[in-house]
């Protein structure tokens, strides 16, 4: 059974978006005539830069994890203006997800926190975390957002106290290679609840892709707003005529615009992996490295 009927995901039959065949089977044919995708190896996450690549599995799993449950809302709204995320460490500049991440393996590096401990997780501050994101002029780019993030890593470290013995890596290796078990058991966890299943597929291609963990099965695209921008901008995901206003005036999608978004984008990549024959985890690190 594939994996998408495994974790019950359907064919999205909505009305705020249309999902093109065509356009898919057009991008299909596309990435079959080009070598580079079929000999593509996935990323391995081992730039110690951003993650702790030289660390014990145990370790690498529960900072890939922390990232994971925080890794959404990297813009802000200005004066009606989408403002991407951004800050200076150590007088380099990182944007968007990328600046979480060079924040975290700070913290590692220097030990202004027990960043991998799960108490600390549970009991996390909003000083703990303006310490972990605080750019060089002290200022927190991932403030947006601050509070859902924080409940996110407090849930997580709680979680993992009471029942994995503090480290995600028993939740991994409890899967016993099944990832269908692991977005199980990962829904259990407030960050990875999610119906179209983003940062669980995310998480699950980080530790595969370093090598931390193994599954049978291959992940799917983990859905956030980048794939979903290439989707839209190829028109293998056509946004109904009230959302595609509000994406070109710069608005705010409601709740139900951006799930139904996220989900036809969803389908539209796993029709694309079908015919293409390119693992969820292929096309997620193609499209999500441009």
């Amino acid at each position: 059974m594939e994996l998408a009927d495994a974790l019950d995901i359907k064919r999205y039959t909505g009305d705020l978006a249309a999902v093109d065949a065509a356009v898919i089977s057009r991008m299909a044919a596309h990435m079959r005539a080009r070598e580079d995708f079929a000999e593509y190896t996935p990323a391995a996450w081992d730039k110690s830069l951003f993650w702790n690549a030289a660390d014990a599995p145990a370790e690498r799993s529960q900072f890939y994890t922390i990232g994971n449950a925080i890794n959404f809302r990297f813009w802000e709204l200005e004066d009606g203006e989408l403002t991407r995320s951004s800050g200076k460490i150590d007088g380099e500049k990182f944007g968007g997800a990328m600046y979480m991440w060079r924040a975290l393996r700070r913290s590692l590096e220097d030990g202004r926190v027990p960043l991998l401990d799960a108490s600390f997780l549970a009991n996390m501050s909003r000083e703990d975390f303006d310490l972990i994101f605080n750019d060089d002029e002290g200022n927190n780019p991932l403030a947006v957002g601050a509070e859902e993030r924080i409940a996110n890593l407090r849930n997580l470290g709680a979680e993992l106290q009471l029942s994995w013995n503090g480290q995600f890596l028993n939740v991994a290796n409890a899967a016993h290679g099944s990832l269908t078990e692991f977005a199980r058991l990962s829904k259990h966890f407030r960050a990875f609840d999610d119906p179209v299943y983003k940062l669980t597929m995310l998480n699950a291609i980080m530790h595969t892709g370093s090598g931390v963990n193994r599954f049978r099965d291959e992940p799917l695209p983990a859905i956030d707003y980048h794939l979903i921008r290439h989707a839209v901008r190829q028109g293998m995901v056509v946004p109904s005529e009230q959302v595609a206003a509000k994406l070109s005036a710069g608005e705010l999608l409601d709740d139900d615009e951006a799930k139904g978004l996220r989900a036809a984008t969803l389908d539209a990549y796993l029709q694309l992996s079908k015919e293409t024959g390119l693992s969820g985890e292929v096309l997620d690190n193609k499209y999500w490295f441009n």
